[in-house]
């Protein structure tokens, strides 16, 4: 903010002192009459008045030769000061011709006193300036200051900011935007609490339901390991909620991702119908373990919406970056596929889109929390979607 400061107070500083500089040249040019004077001090005057004759004498045109460019300037004006013999003189030229010289005289100089004069009023004027735009600047501070406070943890925030200040609107508009957004943040985390308090009734009905039953097949078991993902998805959604919020801690250790992979893609054995592909080529990484398994658990969910027959799953590592992507045999991203990342954005024309949209919008978020991006093609083997994540090596 200083910087910015000191240079919109150059610029206003000297865009004014050229502006008056300007005006003054073009008023001195177009308004004043441009009439030669001469300065003599009131002793010099009256030994003038004193020697009349002497000190004044008359000439004839013929009798004054002077260089070119002088005698223009006095056929011009009428008038000049002429140093002879280390003394000064002045030729008058009256209106018949007749020329008078008065001297030798000492001529005032005011050139000493211009300067300094021109200095203070410039002065002045920037002092005048820095008056002006200090206090708003001042305040400016504060609410950046402010801004920031807020972006690391959201609350109202009240700004010490007088009411005749230039910018006590915009400080106004400041709080009640911050009050708006704390009073957002807090009902989020509310519903966030409501909703997992909610699911977690009738999974615990189910969960009951299951462990008296007699029948215990092979889907019954997938349900109560369906039921425990559920709740654990619970909780992580909820830590996704907190630190989307900057209310926790993002850590990235050293993890078996190969492990983790594998885990994910063993949830969804029951969909005999597609085939998994595997190729991990990257044993551990680092990464947020259970962040980073929520985002391939999204890539697998949206794969198999669209997949035919195949889903291909690959990691790879690359100088400074890993790299997870999914891809399937089916009929490729919509038009509209760089908005899918988007909250609550499915692609347009897709009929076989569900749910809320926030799939890979998750995805997106966790591979932004490890410094990473993910990006969205048309694979040219397979014909379908390839999407894939990718990440620093670094663990920052």
């Amino acid at each position: 903010m200083k910087q910015q400061f000191f240079k919109l107070y150059l610029i206003i500083t000297v865009s004014l002192i050229a502006l008056v500089l300007a005006f003054g040249q073009l008023y001195n040019q177009f308004f004043l009459e441009q009439t030669p004077s001469i300065q003599l001090s009131v002793d010099e005057l009256a030994l003038i008045a004193q020697h009349k004759d002497t000190r004044i004498n008359a000439f004839n045109q013929n009798e004054l030769i002077l260089p070119d460019s002088l005698q223009a300037s006095f056929d011009r004006d009428g008038i000049i000061s002429v140093n002879e013999n280390g003394q000064q003189f002045v030729y008058l030229k009256s209106d018949n011709g007749a020329i008078q010289r008065v001297g030798p005289i000492t001529l005032i100089s005011q050139s000493k006193n211009d300067w300094l004069a021109f200095f203070a009023f410039y002065i002045l004027l920037a002092a005048m300036i820095l008056a002006f735009i200090r206090p708003v600047f001042r305040d400016l501070g504060l609410l950046q200051r402010a801004a920031y406070r807020f972006s690391k943890k959201p609350q109202r925030i009240e700004l010490d900011i007088k009411p005749n200040s230039s910018i006590a609107p915009l400080a106004n508009t400041f709080t009640h935007m911050s009050d708006r957004i704390t009073q957002f943040v807090q009902l989020h985390n509310d519903l966030s609490r409501i909703i997992s308090h909610e699911i977690r009734t009738p999974l615990s009905r189910m969960r009951f339901a299951l462990s008296i039953s007699e029948c215990e097949t092979e889907e019954s078991i997938q349900i109560e390991r369906d039921i425990d993902e559920i709740e654990l998805r619970l909780e992580q959604y909820l830590s996704f909620a907190r630190l989307e919020h900057q209310q926790s801690v993002f850590n990235q250790e050293k993890t078996n991702l190969t492990r983790l992979i594998e885990t994910e893609i063993h949830k969804f054995e029951l969909y005999k119908e597609l085939k998994f592909s595997v190729k991990l080529d990257v044993i551990n990484a680092y990464c947020e373990a259970s962040f980073m398994a929520i985002a391939v658990q999204n890539l697998l969910i949206n794969a198999t919406k669209y997949a035919k027959h195949t889903i291909l799953i690959h990691s790879a590592e690359e100088s400074d970056f890993y790299t997870i992507s999914v891809t399937d045999d089916g009929s490729g991203l919509p038009i509209n596929a760089d908005a899918l990342i988007e909250p609550f954005k499915q692609g347009e024309g897709d009929k076989l889109a569900s749910g809320y949209g926030l799939g890979l919008y998750i995805v997106h978020r966790i591979a932004s929390w490890h410094g990473g991006v993910i990006s969205l093609a048309n694979n040219t083997d397979t014909g379908g979607a390839e999407i894939a994540i990718r990440w620093p090596k670094s663990g920052k």
